[in-house]
């Protein structure tokens, strides 16, 4: 689809939370968050995702889905992705509701709410602000073009480009260090909060950086 505008999304009400599907651990899901950010097109969030909330268990008694009802337990069916949303770890049902919700909230999400996570810049939510910040600060992350695309072992590399402005990402999506070479340049790390300093990528390291031209 040349002409077409990518929709980005890693979860959502129909599959296994991403951080149980592809079993992440917290740096893993900030690199894959800043993949999110950086990529062209629009970019999803499902609710919960910025909190690393795993998969739910729920119990049969307490399923929703007819799919899960009628399959387990071969199939649990997709209620673990939909379990209330937590804000408060204090508040009854996370803070979701004063009355019996719909599904039982996740004992496990309660150590994952805003409210525990809002005010450590070192959280996964305070990364996610930042990667949102980032894109929301540069255009060429929003509007620009796709370039040289390139996945090596375990690293993603491609370039944004927007008037002038071009922008060089590069993931390492691995367990173990790698490497990576900056195309010809005069690049500057973007954002040192969320970027490695040099192409010396070690597991789930990101560099971002930009041509000064």
């Amino acid at each position: 689809a040349p002409d077409g505008w990518a929709c980005w999304a890693f979860s959502n009400h129909d599959v296994v939370r991403h951080a149980t599907r592809w079993n992440l651990s917290d740096k893993a899901m900030r690199a894959y968050a800043t993949l999110l950010m950086t990529l062209r097109g629009s970019a999803c969030i499902y609710q919960g995702e910025e909190l690393g909330l795993p998969e739910a268990e729920v119990a049969f008694e307490d399923l929703q889905d007819p799919y899960g009802i009628e399959f387990w337990p071969e199939f649990n069916g997709r209620d673990g992705c939909r379990t209330p949303m937590v804000w408060d770890h204090n508040a009854e049902n996370g803070g979701f509701s004063t009355a019996r919700p719909w599904l039982p909230v996740a004992p496990a999400h309660l150590a994952l709410t805003p409210d525990r996570q809002g005010g450590d810049s070192a959280s996964l939510l305070a990364h996610y602000r930042r990667v949102i910040a980032l894109r929301s600060a540069h255009p060429v992350l929003r509007k620009g073009a796709l370039h040289d695309i390139c996945a090596e072992g375990t690293v993603l590399r491609f370039e944004r480009v927007l008037d002038g402005t071009r922008l060089f990402v590069a993931l390492n999506l691995g367990d173990s260090p790698a490497q990576v070479t900056p195309p010809g340049g005069n690049w500057a790390v973007l954002d040192q909060a969320l970027s490695a300093a040099d192409g010396n990528l070690g597991a789930w390291d990101v560099l971002i950086l930009r041509d000064e031209g």
